[in-house]
């Protein structure tokens, strides 16, 4: 049976310069000559790396969103928020999109960010032909883009420096999970590898993964 080679090339995604693909090793960028967009940002391990971030990032969206960002007390009622409260609150103070937005961004794209990429990393750590992985790497490429937790706790920390003179505004278990939620955020986008993510896609997707299982058919 024949076999493809190998692409030796590489495209720039944002001006279509074809290049002969670089040797690279370790932790090394490379950039494109003609308009200095980044091509390939390697990474020792980035498959397990990814996998385990995307598992961090799964675990802390529990307490992100279950436990209260703030407490606050005025003249001695006490009320608690979390993102999905203060997204219903806006909705009753008739600020549906809003508050779809804050469900959308904080909520349902980094939950969907972090199984798609804990699916992506898992079947190229098992080597795994499972279904839809480029499609899944598509939706992760463009859902990477999407994840705003940074704008709503920029807007969490606006509220409490307006809040601090008029009542006693608290921190909660909840705002320290979305703290440590964006840094793995920031560390899953930064130390994947979406060449080499595409690279081992493509390998399980070609006809040489089967070449060992069929010629043992044979003997």
């Amino acid at each position: 049976m024949s076999t493809l080679a190998p692409d030796t090339r590489i495209a720039c995604h944002e001006c279509d310069l074809l290049l002969s693909r670089p040797e690279i090793s370790g932790d090394q960028v490379v950039y494109c000559p003609r308009c200095g967009s980044r091509l390939i940002s390697s990474h020792p391990n980035s498959v397990e790396r990814s996998l385990a971030l995307a598992i961090a990032g799964l675990i802390l969206l529990l307490p992100a969103n279950l436990f209260p960002v703030l407490s606050l007390e005025v003249l001695g009622r006490h009320q608690q928020q979390t993102i999905f409260s203060s997204a219903m609150a806006l909705y009753e103070d008739s600020l549906p999109l809003v508050s779809l937005c804050i469900l959308l961004f904080a909520i349902l794209v980094p939950c969907t960010k972090f199984l798609l990429q804990a699916y992506l990393s898992l079947a190229l750590h098992l080597r795994r032909r499972w279904p839809g992985l480029p499609l899944a790497m598509r939706a992760l490429h463009h859902l990477d883009e999407w994840s705003m937790l940074e704008v709503y706790l920029i807007s969490v920390l606006v509220s409490v420096v307006k809040l601090v003179d008029m009542a006693e505004v608290h921190p909660g278990l909840g705002l320290y999970s979305l703290g440590a939620l964006i840094l793995i955020t920031a560390l899953s986008s930064s130390q994947m590898d979406e060449d080499l993510f595409w690279h081992q896609i493509d390998d399980l997707s070609s006809p040489a993964e089967d070449a060992p299982s069929e010629g043992a058919r044979h003997e």
